[in-house]
């Protein structure tokens, strides 16, 4: 075919847009159940080298572990959750988590077994060995998790499994994945295709516009010419992660600009939860140009490391019944409380323990000048993963016809107010399923919509805007206003910042990747911003210093939002 690229559209009867877990799963789901479909996913970079999924260090929570089970998994998220959680979603991931790790496994997934007479080695009851390859698995303990339940291959298993997904994508492992199944398009999803209804209201999304990268190949896709291109297709099922490039010191790459939830949300789809962003403990603290930070793992708490404040003495014994692995809002608060600081202390695990099983943290720590085998080292809570997102139902579908969602951007109320550790590969596993199999059930023969949608709209940059500025100073109020320790004024603050940001930018975004990413990120930041304002209380992720406690008459209430 030509290059894709301007006036060159590519059709397909499924779009997915991000190339992560829930994104891959759900297209290989989709086409392991309607092999006659065709598939196209919108990756923001070279492939594997994007999103969240690969820098995932700690596991999948699954319950198939001794002594463990979906209905005591299910009660630790709930819990976790802090009041929130919708039962019924969590009860359909916990027990869906088996199956989804024989997927994995199935594909090609390889991760850390126990010998059958090993210590601790065993199976949950009603787990299949046989499904999951027969020898139990090496389960890492994690915060929120009364037993230990993490799935891993040491601590890069995002890593192992964005791998095993990204063989099964190129027909590697998936006998259902035949030449021309999956079109990998290389650039960013600026917006969604929608033919009018009715001459004035949008009708159901037909596609995705996507400002292109020029690529000579794209890995299972074709040349790009570069421009603006428009994906057709009889469904787009969001995937596209969460909301790290608000914050000035995150866990996640920079593209995370929480495209997918701006995206559904100007298409007129019911957002959830937006308030709730949770903060990972235990990020190295470390002074650097670049917001992102390494993650120090939960399991290494789970294998036994501790918190420490400026005078080397354990602060987590007493405040919770978990200690270190209390959930994750509980030590994130922990850690805030000490005035001089904190440190992760994991020099009492064998340095035969912390070269086998966390290799990418000690090296990680190691080129930041810190040795985990000798000294304790600083962590600050550091934004980690959007609890809320684009509102769905158990099997992806949003409030607008033609549109999908799974994986971090999408809430299906299974996190409530915190996530537990855990559960984000498992939820991006479960729901991502579940999403493409949806999908496989609904569209039998057919084509895309042959209406031509009307292109988005942009403007040229003010010539006197430096953008990254302005990036940069978003980052750092969002980060003071909106970060894990919230006030009305402060958030206040924010919200003028995130105005002053929209008026400079404009009523439309400039026409490449950067204007598409602020725009997104100004839209949804003023989501989350105006509905932490709303919640006048301390719940989950977030705390207000001037609503301290959680209040009754918040209990069960989830915030709704959508975009003007």
């Amino acid at each position: 075919m030509a290059a894709l690229g301007e006036g060159v559209d590519l059709a397909v009867d499924v779009v997915v847009v991000g190339a992560g877990v829930a994104g891959l799963v759900a297209a290989l789901d989709l086409l392991d159940a309607a092999p006659h479909l065709s598939v196209a996913v919108v990756d923001k970079g070279a492939a594997g080298t994007t999103g969240s999924t690969p820098l995932a260090q700690g596991g999948m929570a699954v319950a198939v572990g001794p002594g463990d089970s979906p209905a005591l998994h299910a009660a630790d998220t709930l819990r976790a959750g802090d009041g929130l959680g919708d039962p019924v979603a969590v009860r359909v991931m916990a027990e869906d988590g088996p199956a989804r790790l024989a997927d994995l496994v199935r594909r090609g997934g390889v991760f850390d077994r126990l010998a059958p007479d090993a210590p601790g080695a065993g199976w949950a009851s009603g787990a299949d060995p046989a499904a999951l390859g027969g020898s139990p698995f090496a389960l890492a303990r994690e915060g929120g998790q009364t037993v230990a339940r993490s799935v891993r291959t040491a601590d890069a298993s995002g890593a192992e499994i964005s791998r095993a997904l990204l063989a099964a994508a190129r027909g590697r492992t998936s006998p259902a994945v035949a030449p021309g199944r999956i079109t990998r398009v290389q650039g960013v999803a600026c917006a969604l295709a929608q033919p009018p209804a009715d001459g004035a209201l949008p009708g159901d999304v037909t596609g995705v516009w996507v400002l292109l990268d020029a690529v000579d190949g794209a890995g299972l896709g074709p040349d790009q010419a570069g421009g603006l291109a428009l994906v057709r297709a009889r469904a787009v099922l969001l995937a596209s992660g969460g909301c790290g490039g608000l914050y000035a010191a995150t866990t996640n790459r920079d593209e995370a600009t929480a495209d997918g939830v701006a995206l559904a949300g100007r298409a007129g789809a019911g957002l959830l939860d937006l308030e709730f962003v949770q903060f990972h403990p235990t990020g190295l603290k470390v002074a650097t140009g670049s917001a992102w930070r390494l993650l120090l793992t939960e399991a290494l708490r789970g294998a036994g490391a501790v918190l420490l404040d400026a005078g080397g003495r354990r602060f987590m014994v007493g405040r919770h019944p978990d200690a270190e692995l209390a959930p994750r809002h509980v030590v994130t608060r922990g850690i805030l409380d000490q005035p001089g600081g904190a440190w992760l202390d994991a020099t009492g695990l064998p340095a035969e323990v912390l070269a086998e099983e966390f290799p990418t943290v000690l090296a990680g720590a190691r080129r930041h000048g810190y040795d985990l085998a000798t000294e304790p080292v600083p962590v600050e809570p550091t934004q980690h993963y959007l609890v809320g997102g684009v509102a769905t139902d158990l099997h992806g579908a949003t409030s607008v016809p033609g549109l999908w969602a799974a994986g971090e951007v999408a809430s299906t109320g299974v996190h409530g107010a915190n996530r537990m550790a855990g559960n984000s590969l498992l939820q991006a596993c479960v729901f991502g399923s579940r999403a493409g199999r949806a999908l496989a059930a609904r569209l039998g023969p057919g084509a895309p919509d042959p209406r031509d949608p009307a292109e988005p709209a942009f403007a040229a940059p003010a010539p006197d805007l430096d953008r990254a500025a302005l990036r940069a100073d978003l980052r750092q109020a969002i980060s003071a206003g909106a970060g894990a320790v919230r006030t009305a004024a402060g958030l206040e603050t924010a919200a003028k910042a995130l105005e002053g940001a929209a008026a400079r930018l404009g009523a439309a975004p400039a026409r490449d990747r950067d204007g598409a990413e602020l725009a997104s990120l100004v839209a949804v930041g003023r989501l989350i911003v105006r509905a932490a304002l709303l919640r006048a209380e301390s719940r989950g992720v977030h705390w207000r210093e001037d609503h301290p406690a959680p209040d009754p008459a918040w209990a069960g209430v989830r915030l709704r939002a959508q975009l003007p």
